[in-house]
């Protein structure tokens, strides 16, 4: 009977949640069959049961693959990709072709509470292992509580609320009519994730590193707190109207409607966003990583590229939160171009993450300026005369000028790819751009994006990009090099979530010094009405000191900072913009209309250059309202009569 504890409790769940099968946590030992009395009897069993609750974390950069290495359609489900593999499971959701009933729209749903069902399990076993020190114990037990309530905010973030499964695993005997629940509010289950994350925090230490990076901590706990009552406060999940009617049958709301409490939670988002930078930033653990030149000035582009290329997760690394170590190869493989001049897999790959044109718009200039602010931005219409076109010499990074952007050239680029944040030359592979490894046995790589380039369809096929534009974010200089970390939350990302939360209890002032923070490490000038210049020398930008006008300053920032890093597509959805009718030229350009949907543009990517150079339609997305959430799945709404259906979904 013991034996099939494990599996039973599984099945119990998928009563309850619609799973149709659960693996044992051990399936990964071909032949070894354990029961709950001897896992939990032996040290080394419980602590493989607890890296099995820890497998549920999920590897973002499994976007090619999402549902064999959870991760998510995240970057391709948003403006910021598109992937040029018709069969991949984006271009369904992105065309409007997703259905409740689709096959793939309970991954995350079955993956998550399996997670959370064997967090739970282990949490209600782990004191029975006396081989294990009680402090040893008290850690593990904290760190399953802390991914227990990671894995609820995931399920959040992309269903809703959800149901809350309590603190203890099923027990064998749960009569059924007490495993078909309800869903639980938005309150209840933001309420549930905190709580647990303040009591996995209390029995933590402050921060892993070495052999335990990736291990969940305090500071990891405490930010995702943060993070989780930041987009409880945010207008889907505040007060939202469009969801007034969704209500459980006995009438429960589950979108709260009481304006009356609409500000507090903007408040508790504040608070918890301050407790995280009293303790942990205000006392060195955390700051944001720079590189210094041999000057000893901070170089702007290598700071940047290093702290989100995934390659820097030493203890040196003091921005990475929370981070999974893995193999990226899958990854490293769509982001580096074809080369098709060189037989080195190092520098060749299949760029099937292409980017936009309004991704590549939405990078400031070197003056920190948007392009349509900037004097000296020149754009153009059709087919572009020479003027706009070539370089006379070489465009190398300011800061350190052996690393080249693009070189010189007659034909190849647009002057509009020069004079920009370093942070573009981090990002975005466009036709004639250096290549990130520059000391290869070929010399420095330009990588050519137009029909007959080393890169172009003519020569990639489907691994060349539909835009002309290619993701370079975390692109490796070798691209078959191993390990490397997914960064799930970095500091950036707390500053702009402080930010935001300062602005809506109206504290602009404040709001913009850590929104000046991350801008200073990408050496663009601050933001300030005062005079003066910030601490990079650049003179201060001035701005209307009002919550329109600094929310659209934020939101900008993070939007570039955040760039591939799995976060634009929550939070367009969080701030409830992405059905933008047309362009607001801060987070849409606004030649854009229909905000996640719509036209997309990018280069003509069929033509040689000069005609390459057209901004031309790409493709055609849908966004309609129902759209901000996933549907529930269509099998748990017909197998449990008490679960009730998003905003706009129906099975078919």
């Amino acid at each position: 009977m013991k034996k099939n504890i494990l599996k039973i409790g599984a099945v119990l769940v998928s009563a309850l949640i619609g799973f149709s099968s659960c693996n044992d946590f051990f399936d990964a030992i071909p032949g070894e069959t354990y029961d709950m009395e001897s896992t939990f009897a032996n040290k080394s069993k419980t602590e493989q049961f607890l890296n099995n609750v820890y497998s549920y974390v999920p590897d973002e950069t499994q976007e090619r693959f999402p549902t064999s290495g959870r991760g998510g359609i995240w970057c391709a489900g948003s403006l910021e990709t598109n992937i040029t593999w018709d069969w991949h499971i984006s271009n369904e959701w992105t065309m409007g072709m997703t259905y409740a009933s689709s096959s793939w729209i309970n991954y995350w749903f079955i993956e998550y509470y399996k997670g959370i069902s064997k967090a739970s399990t282990f949490i209600a076993n782990v004191d029975k292992c006396v081989e294990a020190d009680a402090n040893v114990r008290k850690y593990w037990k904290a760190q399953a509580r802390g991914l227990r309530a990671l894995y609820y905010f995931m399920l959040f973030r992309s269903y809703g609320p959800v149901v809350i499964l309590g603190e203890d695993a099923l027990a064998l005997d749960t009569p059924l009519e007490d495993l078909l629940k309800e869903r639980n509010s938005v309150d209840e289950c933001i309420d549930f994730i905190t709580s647990e994350f303040d009591k996995a925090a209390e029995d933590l230490p402050s921060k892993y590193n070495g052999a335990n990076l990736g291990r969940i901590d305090k500071a990891t706990c405490k930010a995702f707190k943060a993070k989780a009552l930041l987009y409880a406060a945010s207008p889907l999940f505040n007060c939202n109207p469009d969801y007034a009617e969704i209500k459980n049958n006995d009438g429960k709301q589950l979108f709260p409607q009481d304006a009356a409490n609409e500000q507090k939670r903007w408040e508790a988002a504040r608070q918890a966003y301050k407790e995280f930078f009293d303790e942990f930033v205000a006392t060195g653990q955390y700051e944001l990583y720079k590189v210094n030149n041999t000057v000893g000035e901070v170089d702007f582009y290598r700071s940047y590229r290093e702290v989100t290329s995934g390659l820097h997760y030493d203890d040196a690394n003091k921005e990475q939160i929370f981070v999974r170590v893995v193999d990226h190869q899958n990854h490293t493989y769509e982001l580096t171009p074809y080369h098709a001049q060189v037989d080195d897999s190092s520098i060749r790959g299949g760029l099937g993450f292409g980017t936009t044109q309004e991704m590549v718009d939405l990078f400031f200039t070197d003056k920190g300026l948007r392009i349509v602010e900037d004097p000296d931005y020149v754009e153009y219409t059709g087919v572009p005369s020479a003027e706009h076109y070539g370089l006379a010499e070489d465009y190398n990074n300011p800061r350190n000028p052996s690393t080249t952007f693009m070189k010189a050239n007659s034909n190849l680029t647009l002057k509009q790819w020069a004079n920009r944040e370093p942070r573009f030359y981090v990002c975005i592979t466009f036709n004639g751009s250096t290549w990130v490894n520059d000391a290869t046995g070929y010399g420095k790589i330009t990588t050519e994006l137009h029909y007959n380039g080393n890169s172009g369809a003519a020569k990639a096929s489907w691994d060349a990009p539909y835009e002309g534009y290619g993701v370079r974010k975390m692109a490796p200089q070798n691209r078959t090099e191993g390990k490397h970390s997914v960064n799930l939350l970095r500091l950036a990302d707390m500053y702009l979530g402080y930010a935001e939360a300062l602005s809506a209890c109206g504290q602009y002032g404040e709001a913009m010094n850590y929104v000046n923070a991350v801008r200073a490490r990408a050496g663009i000038p601050g933001y300030g009405n005062n005079g003066g210049t910030d601490v990079n020398g650049f003179d201060y930008i001035t701005y209307p000191e009002n919550r329109t006008d600094v929310d659209k300053r934020i939101r900008r920032e993070r939007l570039i900072e955040l760039a591939y890093e799995w976060n634009r597509y929550f939070d367009v959805r969080r701030w409830k913009v992405a059905d933008m009718s047309i362009g607001d030229d801060w987070i849409y350009p606004s030649y854009h209309m229909g905000g996640e949907g719509g036209d997309i543009h990018g280069m003509n990517y069929k033509k040689d250059v000069p005609e390459f150079f057209e901004k031309v339609v790409s493709e055609t997305r849908v966004f309609n309202k129902r759209h901000y959430l996933f549907p529930i799945p269509d099998e748990d709404i017909r197998r449990n009569p008490g679960m009730v259906q998003n905003y706009g979904w129906s099975a078919e």
